[in-house]
């Protein structure tokens, strides 16, 4: 398996996604869907919050304080998140020949875990499509056509595809 190319493609589908929320009008971005997070506005901001501490235990700190972000529109977590995917990628480009190190960190419940960065980088992604599904869900139920982010669409539009 490729791990940088599933980095890649969980960023471009990261931001797919978020560039169809940017434009989604402010009623439709907070509204409660139900679910893990309910609104669209809360399941993108735990989206930018899971890389964010992710990429705080990648550089050595296991356990961090989220900032204290005020979101107001779609477009507002979307300038935060861009730079937080940028850092990801750079990180998992740098460490491509280094899947076998460990990573300590501490979840938010306190709880210590150590395991290889190839591992967690592919529970990052696994993360990032079960939470786009959801968004993908919410964002149909609000009447609009959401933007697909399949994987197999990432490969031929990247002309990475071996299909």
């Amino acid at each position: 398996m490729n791990i940088l190319k599933l980095v890649e493609y969980n960023i471009w589908a990261h931001r797919l996604i978020g560039k169809q929320i940017e434009s989604m009008p402010s009623a439709l971005f907070v509204k409660d869907h139900g679910g893990s997070f309910g609104s669209v506005k809360a399941t993108i901001i735990h989206l930018l919050e899971s890389d964010w501490l992710w990429i705080k235990r990648f550089n050595g700190i296991p356990l961090a304080d989220l900032p204290a972000w005020h979101f107001e529109e779609a477009a507002d977590v979307y300038k935060e998140w861009k730079p937080v995917q940028d850092e990801m990628l750079k990180f998992a480009a740098r460490e491509a020949g280094n899947l076998t190190q460990k990573i300590s960190f501490i979840t938010r419940k306190g709880v210590p875990y150590e395991s290889p960065l190839e591992d967690l980088l592919v529970h990052i992604t696994n993360h990032g499509t079960y939470h786009r599904g959801q968004l993908t869900h919410m964002i149909r139920v609000a009447g609009l056509q959401p933007v697909s982010t399949d994987y197999f669409l990432y490969c031929a539009q990247t002309g990475s595809s071996r299909l």
